[in-house]
């Protein structure tokens, strides 16, 4: 579902570049609701799905289906109901995008163009993240930002 998300499709490249980290959180003493420890957790507890993409990577209907997706299998896993708003408050799928040139693997600065390849991106999403890219350079320059230097 990332991996579709992301570049289009789901495949081994993209499945070999998608890594989940867990990290557990005692809810006494560093989970909060409302300003107090949360004692009372739901059943299967909370969490915040956080995911990143390379900026451009994703339209907002791409975006929508990771939602959806990551909201069902959390869902499947712990044998609830997720439908809106019965667990609206008890997790949360929250994607970022790292901007152009902020992302950087094997030493090597990668951008959405390099991810597209590397995850073996669908080629149709090229048009989306080059109109993407030329609307930053266009906003930049219309707002004065300097030159890249060489």
């Amino acid at each position: 579902m990332l991996v579709a998300g992301e570049v289009g499709v789901d495949n081994p490249a993209g499945r070999k570049g998608a890594h989940i980290l867990f990290q557990e959180l005692d809810t006494k003493t560093e989970w909060f609701v409302g300003g107090k420890p949360d004692t009372n957790a739901p059943v299967g507890g909370r969490f915040i799905l956080e995911v990143l993409y390379v900026e451009g990577a994703a339209t907002q209907s791409d975006k929508s289906v990771v939602h959806t997706k990551m909201n069902e299998a959390v869902a499947c896993v712990l044998g609830v109901n997720a439908s809106f708003p019965s667990r609206a408050t008890d997790w949360w799928v929250i994607i970022r995008e790292v901007p152009e040139g902020d992302w950087g693997a094997s030493g090597q600065t990668v951008g959405v163009r390099q991810a597209n390849a590397l995850l073996g991106g669908a080629p149709e999403r090229a048009g989306y993240f080059e109109q993407v890219l030329a609307a930053k350079k266009r906003a930049k320059a219309a707002h004065g930002y300097p030159e890249e230097r060489a």
